[in-house]
């Protein structure tokens, strides 16, 4: 492939090349880069323009992005900049605002801290947008492209800078970068930020941001898994082919076990689950983070002992990557004992390694693992809940145990999606009887009605 364009239009076509297709536009990313020192120039007059009139062209943008970034072009980083301001910048960035957003301004710095800034002042800007690129200014004192000192004024400034002086994501976003930077100095200052209720507590605890500014001040602000997420922006083909956006469609083999491809549709359709990390803001867009929302949700660790099934992200004790499960198969029930010492990231990629295995070729593939995970961890609990009972009833009524899984996933989902939306007032105290109901919507449960309802 090869780049021609008309003078007047350069830049709409270079997006139709780059957003049209399905999957990956690797042709296209190839080309764009092997003639970067023309194409770049197009890409920054796109998104000057921002004014995307289809799909088609949104999805251009969304390469561009990140294209800019993997080619460090410096001359791209106040427009970026501009760009994060706006606030729809979410519209074309989707998961992207809080998953590569502050690599890729990492990538494209020129050594002026004060379009990060400006970002982050920005009250009319996106507030996961906002909050996320704190991560921008970490990475770069990281690297020493940044005085800690410097950051650290700035840090110090926005306590009574930020707006709003309320609670906002931008605020959970300020707190971290303290932890991580191990800026004990301004810890009264994150405490009164806890106070005046600036910090919303089902994203982040003044215990999280004490243990993470502990880590932090014993040399350790990362645990392994996370050292990818506070680097420079890298090679789009590597970084985004796995997105799900980006994945060709594959036609499914329905003959093995009458296997049904998406067994949780009450599920979002946006994948909540991608590239996960116990700090990471949950993608889902509801501000909190990722082991106390879509999977962890505050509502339900209150409800149960610590070690609690549906919080999948107790793994602060494992940061290698070496468990008792080394494979998963969900046919063969695991050794509950192993597959709770297990880390769950552990656990998660094991699952999504048996369905690549297998060759079943799941929408949404990380949202489907992580929801197996939890509904595997209720199962590993044994007697002290009802789930395991379910799975065997299930299994007797003809279900093998993957199907078992996936009708008891498919109850699991629905309810998290009604305490999902009751968790959306501030003023509506949590469901404490989430638990009573899930449970007894479990014992209803047969193979009858959950084949019927697919």
């Amino acid at each position: 492939m090869t780049f021609g364009y008309t003078n007047e239009s350069a830049h709409v076509q270079i997006l139709d090349q780059l957003g049209s297709g399905e999957g990956m536009p690797v042709e296209a990313i190839r080309a764009a880069t092997a003639d970067r020192t023309i194409v770049a120039p197009l890409l920054l007059e796109a998104i000057d323009r921002c004014e995307p009139t289809s799909e088609v062209e949104e999805n251009g943008l969304f390469i561009a992005f990140h294209l800019l970034g993997q080619w460090r072009e410096q001359s791209a980083y106040r427009s970026l900049a501009r760009f994060l301001r706006r606030p729809d910048a979410e519209l074309v960035l989707g998961d992207a605002t809080t998953e590569t957003s502050h690599r890729v301004m990492a990538s494209v710095f020129d050594g002026d801290p004060r379009p990060i800034y400006d970002i982050i002042r920005d009250a009319e800007a996106d507030e996961f947008v906002r909050g996320r690129i704190f991560d921008t200014l970490v990475i770069l004192v990281f690297r020493g492209e940044l005085d800690r000192t410097a950051v650290a004024d700035f840090l110090r400034s926005a306590f009574d800078d930020l707006q709003p002086q309320e609670q906002c994501f931008v605020w959970d976003g300020w707190q971290g970068a303290i932890a991580l930077l191990a800026l004990t100095e301004l810890e009264p200052l994150v405490r009164e930020a806890f106070r005046r209720g600036f910090i919303d507590e089902m994203s982040t605890s003044l215990k999280d941001f004490e243990d993470d500014l502990r880590q932090a001040c014993a040399g350790r602000p990362l645990q392994p898994w996370q050292h990818k997420e506070y680097e420079p922006f890298g090679d789009v083909i590597d970084e985004l082919s796995g997105w799900a956006g980006f994945k060709p469609k594959q036609p499914r083999d329905h003959s093995a076990s009458d296997w049904r491809s998406d067994p949780w549709p009450a599920m979002p359709a946006r994948n909540p689950f991608r590239n996960v990390g116990r700090n990471d803001p949950c993608p889902c867009g509801s501000g909190k983070k990722f082991k106390k929302c879509c999977i962890g949700k505050e509502e339900l660790l209150e409800l149960v002992a610590p070690g609690d099934p549906f919080a999948v992200d107790d793994v602060d004790e494992f940061d290698d990557t070496d468990g008792p499960i080394q494979d998963y198969d969900a046919l063969i029930e695991p050794h509950p004992d192993d597959w709770l010492a297990t880390d769950e990231q552990r656990r998660i990629d094991v699952i999504q390694r048996y369905h690549r295995r297998e060759g079943i070729d799941v929408e949404r593939a990380e949202l489907h693992a992580a929801m197996h995970a939890i509904v595997e961890n209720q199962i590993a609990e044994g007697d002290r809940l009802p789930v395991r009972r379910a799975l065997l009833r299930l299994m007797s009524e003809g279900l093998d145990r993957h199907d078992a899984i996936h009708a008891i996933g498919s109850v699991l989902a629905i309810h998290l999606n009604k305490l999902a939306r009751k968790s959306t007032s501030p003023t509506r105290p949590p469901d404490r009887d989430f638990n009573a109901a899930y449970f007894s919507e479990l014992e209803k449960l047969t193979a009858e009605s959950w084949l019927r309802s697919g």
